[in-house]
């Protein structure tokens, strides 16, 4: 078969990456630490669920197909409408607040790009029915801010308010015929160069004192100022950004006011907040928000929301490299198997992490397979120094070897 086809689709990926179990494994406990439960949904939802919710751009990305019993279905864009699916079934038997966490692939149908896969991994935190409380955006906030302490990277946040951004357009008098229009242009401001944004902000209808306003409000230096936005729309507008802001402080996340940050979903209703890499790209890692309609569209009652979505594969590239982390133990005398086996299965059952060769062979074939595999020492088992209590320990790099007692082996991870 031609090699072509034997590769994934464009937009798809082999990944073959050690480092992603590590990440979910953090993501996972964190989440679990703030009382976050597992919850698992289908890839697949059926159209009537998928369409409608997010907005005419994200729309154009569904995967959707006809299966072969003849329903339409689609693969999920995201993991918050399969959660609104499911709390609205089963939201009479659920603790509210319900509090889950989901990881888990998605899919969209973009142009592929760097850092942009057709095919990703999200991890996401939600919580539905808390009344509505500030205090869950606050929770939220420390949930990034521990994961990004757990993970050695530090995260810049951006916090907007969808209501803040309704009133200020109401204050320019934006038609409501432009408003989609221009909210998409400012959710790709940082895609596109300076001369494009001008020139696709020119093509909206609207008037020049609109466009000036608009650009000094959210595109230029001065808009980060919430006292900017409290002139034009009044202090309890912008309460909850600024609120926010402060506990953002006290826990030590560094955060700011992105009036142009708008996150380009419609389902979002109130706060949002989106999170980049401090010293990395300018692609957004962490987002989310409020989205206290979603759910109350499906199951016919309020029932706010507010969740955040972490980009697991955008952190897997800001991730250093891994050195394994096991002891590779090579497997050179038939005569010693059935000991080396039973003082391997001690080693893993004490918790060490062991590499065994998988059958009697030459040494240097598997010198060769750990040198590939990354390990920088290999255990010889052999038969005069394992009847004394010892082994030796030879050195990929240096090749020096030397010889250490079994009960320290631990300490020859690498």
């Amino acid at each position: 078969m031609e090699k072509e086809t034997l590769q994934p689709l464009s937009g798809f990926r082999d990944l073959l990456d050690p480092r992603k179990a590590r990440l979910l494994g953090v993501l996972a406990k964190t989440f679990q630490r703030f009382g976050y439960r597992p919850l698992e949904t289908p890839i697949i939802e059926k159209q009537d669920i998928l369409l409608g919710k997010m907005g005419d751009e994200a729309q154009k990305l569904l995967y959707l197909f006809e299966d072969s019993g003849k329903r339409k279905v689609g693969l999920r864009y995201d993991l918050t409408v399969p959660l609104s699916r499911f709390v609205a079934a089963n939201y009479r038997e659920l603790p509210l607040p319900f509090k889950r966490y989901e990881i888990g692939p998605v899919f969209r149908a973009e142009k592929p790009q760097k850092g942009r896969y057709r095919q990703f991994t999200q991890a996401d935190i939600d919580v539905v029915g808390d009344g509505g409380s500030l205090g869950s955006e606050t929770e939220i906030l420390e949930v990034v801010a521990a994961t990004s302490d757990e993970l050695g990277l530090k995260i810049t946040f951006e916090i907007n308010d969808r209501q803040l951004l309704i009133r200020g357009l109401d204050e320019l008098k934006i038609a409501e015929s432009s408003r989609g229009k221009l909210l998409r242009l400012l959710d790709k401001k940082d895609k596109v160069s300076e001369i494009q944004l001008q020139k696709e902000l020119s093509s909206l209808e609207l008037t020049d004192v609109q466009k000036r306003n608009v650009t000094h409000l959210f595109l230029s230096g001065q808009n980060e100022e919430l006292e900017t936005w409290e002139k034009l729309v009044g202090k309890e507008a912008v309460g909850p950004v600024e609120k926010l802001l402060a506990q953002a402080k006290r826990i030590g996340l560094m955060a700011k006011f992105s009036p142009a940050m708008v996150r380009g979903l419609d389902y979002y209703t109130g706060l949002i907040f989106e999170g980049k890499l401090i010293d990395g790209e300018s692609s957004s890692v962490v987002g989310g928000g409020r989205y206290d309609g979603l759910v109350e569209d499906l199951v016919g009652q309020k029932l706010p929301a507010v969740g955040i979505s972490f980009g697991v594969d955008r952190l897997l590239e800001a991730l250093k490299e891994d050195e394994p982390s096991a002891i590779f133990v090579a497997n050179i005398d038939s005569t010693l198997e059935d000991d080396l086996r039973l003082w391997v299965k001690k080693l893993r059952q004490s918790g060490t992490s062991v590499e065994l060769y998988a059958a009697p062979t030459d040494i240097g074939t598997q010198l060769k397979y750990a040198s590939r595999r990354g390990y920088k020492k290999v255990i010889l088992p052999l038969e005069d120094s394992w009847g004394m209590g010892t082994v030796e320990v030879k050195d990929l790099i240096s090749g020096a070897q030397r010889a250490i007692k079994r009960a320290d082996i631990e300490d020859e991870r690498t």
